[in-house]
Order: C-alpha cells, then structure tokens, then sequence
C-alpha cells in the first residue's frame, strides 16, 4: 500500500523533501513509514524523527484527515491513503 507523508520544520531538510508517497506493508505502522523514508531519502531521516522506536519528544505524528486529525505514535497502524504529516512540537 502507499501512505503520503508531509514533513514540516527541520525534517525537510533532514529528508531534503516537504512531501513523499511511499510503500508500505499492509499492516504498517509509523514506524514503518519511518523506515521506507529513510530508505528513499536517507538514514538521516530516522533519526530526526525517531529515537529507537519512538517518537522522538520534539516530534509528533499526525494523520490527516477531514475531521477530525489524530495523533499517532510510532506503533499506530497507517492505512492505504493515509496522510501522515511529522512537525515539530512547539514548547
């Protein structure tokens, strides 16, 4: 399946992408997505946004969708369509 990924702040410079669609099993997580990124992009991109197997704590998951947005953490499965968007959180 593929998920569409959004990046914001500092890990579009780690990724050197805003947006990405990759392929993922059909029982992904976040994490999983984490790891096709940084296949496509890079072994930089898994750092910035994980720290082992979580979320790094600057760094939250997002999936968008029309209403309303949930936040994921990085065991939280992604469905085929999906939208996840990865930002920085403000503190």
């Amino acid at each position: 399946m593929t998920v569409e990924v959004r990046l914001e702040g500092t890990l579009i410079a780690r990724a050197g992408a805003r947006h990405a669609r990759v392929p993922v099993p059909d029982d992904a997580t976040v994490e999983d997505v984490v790891a096709a990124l940084a296949e496509e992009y890079g072994p930089q991109v898994r750092p910035a946004i994980l720290e082992g197997e979580r979320l790094r704590t600057d760094t939250v998951a997002i999936r968008e969708s029309p209403t309303p947005s949930e936040r994921l953490s990085s065991t939280s499965h992604v469905h085929h369509g999906d939208t996840v968007r990865f930002q920085m959180q403000a503190y």
